[in-house]
């Protein structure tokens, strides 16, 4: 019991340090957050980017002949589409001059103009036509995306006359004859299929590509590669902050030392080891309680999808042990509370770095993959990738199983050593 009310009163002190709190809780949420929100969000339940409404103002001055394709029109249908994003907006309006003035306060993010000649160009036996493309200076990824369906179209079109050639070729192999019209018919079908196809492959709810999981996973995935870097650079976050906090409560032991408070325990009927035990335990709770915290609040905050709640804290429980053990161990190295900032800071941070914590959302050479299980935190950033990776509670165990023999024998080791600086203190 007197171990217990000392963890319990080192505890309550962490809870009542503004700088612990920030520390555990507000910086790895905050740094997160940051990298959020540089992103412009996810839309809430998909994890998909929740790119702001961007506006193209179309001007269509295309004037097909009798008898041609109105590929102006079939191009701004196709940017109307409803399998489209819901924040691609096209406002369709006549003036060329019009639309630059939009684009110019503001009020669209590009212009399309579509040239008189279009469907003509196009139809010819060169065919060669040109988009001008006016867009906002200040703005990147709409106006790509923009560019890039454009070209999804013209493929279309090539392909369409390509098409036309091979049937051109048959019909004359077999002496049919094709009138204007069934080549104009025939064009227009293969443009609308190839239009279906691309807008199905990408943006309908029944897409023709679908992309699972490994049929091992049961485990809910990220919904697509934003997800799974925010995800991953949680789980970065909560590992370095999860260390961080091992060595920082950690640190009670060599403040209460030099401060005198713990000699004067040890002078109390108190076992030394009921006391050391005690303060053992509130590092080990902390770390627990920090974690928690963190899961959740990502989970809410991010929408973030951990994975399923055993494997998540099979995960949880090797990233305390671990974390904790290793900041007692540090802490025990340390002759003075002079040498905890930047001895504390840079080994913190070395680790980290080797770790992988820093460069979890990318894809880094196997060798550095290799090397940072040097480090308990490549360990458990290995778990956590597994997670979320929809790994099974097999697949991490192993895994988890490191963690709590590299945390024990930091924690062996750590104890041994506060043991003897202590050994002639006060007390029984």
């Amino acid at each position: 019991m007197k171990m217990l009310d000392i963890a319990l009163k080192d505890l309550v002190r962490s809870a009542r340090s503004m700088f612990a709190i920030g520390m555990m809780v507000v910086a790895p949420l905050l740094i997160t957050g940051l990298i959020y929100f540089g992103f412009g969000g996810m839309s809430a339940g998909t994890g998909r980017f929740n790119l702001p409404d961007l506006r193209v103002a179309v001007v269509n001055h295309d004037r097909p002949a009798d008898g041609e394709i109105a590929l102006g029109r079939m191009l701004v249908d196709y940017l109307r589409d409803e399998r489209m994003p819901a924040w691609l907006r096209i406002d369709v309006i006549d003036d060329e001059a019009a639309a630059r003035a939009a684009v110019e306060r503001r009020a669209a993010g590009v212009a399309l103009l579509i040239p008189p000649d279009f469907s003509r160009a196009l139809a010819g036996p060169q065919a060669s036509a040109t988009l001008t493309l006016v867009q906002d200076p200040t703005l990147t990824i709409g106006p790509r995306i923009v560019q890039d369906l454009l070209a999804t179209f013209s493929d279309g079109i090539s392909g369409s006359r390509i098409a036309l050639a091979v049937v051109q070729e048959q019909a004359d192999a077999r002496g049919v004859a094709l009138d204007p019209a069934a080549r104009a018919a025939l064009a227009q079908q293969y443009a609308a299929w190839f239009a279906d196809v691309q807008q199905n492959l990408h943006h309908s709810a029944t897409p023709l590509l679908v992309t699972r999981p490994p049929l091992a996973s049961s485990a809910p995935a990220p919904a697509d590669q934003v997800a799974r870097m925010m995800a991953s650079i949680m789980a970065g976050m909560l590992i370095f902050f999860a260390f961080f906090t091992g060595a920082n409560a950690a640190q009670s032991i060599l403040r209460e030392g030099e401060e005198g408070t713990l000699a004067r325990l040890f002078t109390t009927p108190t076992a030394r080891s009921a006391i050391l035990g005690g303060k053992f335990v509130s590092v080990f709770v902390t770390v627990a309680v920090q974690a928690l915290v963190l899961l959740v609040a990502s989970a809410l905050a991010f929408g973030i999808v951990w994975g399923r709640p055993a494997v998540v804290a099979l995960a949880a429980i090797g990233l305390v042990v671990s974390s904790a053990g290793f900041g007692l161990l540090v802490v025990s190295l340390l002759k003075s509370m002079r040498q905890s900032g930047p001895i504390l800071g840079g080994v913190l941070s070395a680790t980290g770095m080797l770790g992988g914590l820093f460069t979890a959302s990318m894809s880094m050479p196997a060798g550095f993959q290799s090397a940072t299980l040097l480090v308990p935190q490549g360990w458990a950033m290995r778990s956590w990738r597994l997670v979320l990776d929809g790994g099974d509670a097999a697949a991490v165990l192993p895994v988890v199983l490191v963690e709590l023999a590299i945390g024990a024998a930091c924690f062996a080791v750590g104890a041994i050593l506060f043991r003897r600086r202590f050994a002639h203190s006060g007390g029984s």
